[in-house]
């Protein structure tokens, strides 16, 4: 769907907008918490505003989107020919991963060819299991530079054909 602020995505509980400035709160709690940043390969921690304020300006259009529940700001995912997500920690443990990455791959993958690659470190458990739910299998196991935490860790990387997802979906 589109709106006067760009595209956006509606799920059954949640809405995937573009992020915006109104969302700097939200995304910079979740990315200050360590719980959170040492799960994620390439975000700085601590997560400056500055940082937030940068990619808000120069972020392409259609790929990364704040997710929100009737509560508000509950995580960011983006996509394209990778996916990534994380929920803020008041809104784990609902499904808003799963749901979530379920509508953009939709969207994707209706003008994407794919495959579409995601990934996560050893031990986050949470992500491989939404993962696994969307289809996605792995490909690789390699060490992979967590900024965040300043070292390498074990990563899983993960793969997903526009067929095996098609396969998911319920019959039209």
């Amino acid at each position: 769907m589109t709106s006067a602020a760009g595209i956006w995505l509606q799920t059954a509980r949640l809405r995937l907008r573009p992020l915006s400035p109104g969302d700097e709160a939200g995304v910079l709690t979740g990315l200050n918490d360590p719980e959170i940043a040492s799960w994620l390969a390439t975000t700085p921690f601590p997560y400056p505003a500055s940082d937030y304020r940068s990619y808000v300006a120069t972020a392409p259009e259609g790929e990364t989107f704040a997710i929100h529940d009737p509560e508000g700001f509950a995580g960011l995912i983006g996509g394209g020919a990778e996916l990534g997500f994380w929920i803020a920690r008041h809104a784990q443990g609902r499904g808003y991963a799963t749901e979530a990455a379920f509508g953009l791959l939709q969207a994707v993958f209706e003008f994407f060819e794919g495959p579409v690659t995601a990934g996560y470190f050893v031990g986050n458990a949470p992500s491989a299991r939404v993962l696994a739910k969307l289809g996605f299998v792995e490909g690789a196991r390699q060490p992979k530079f967590c900024r965040a935490l300043g070292q390498e860790m074990d990563h899983v990387d993960l793969v997903l054909t526009r067929e095996a997802f098609r396969r998911l979906l319920p019959p039209a």
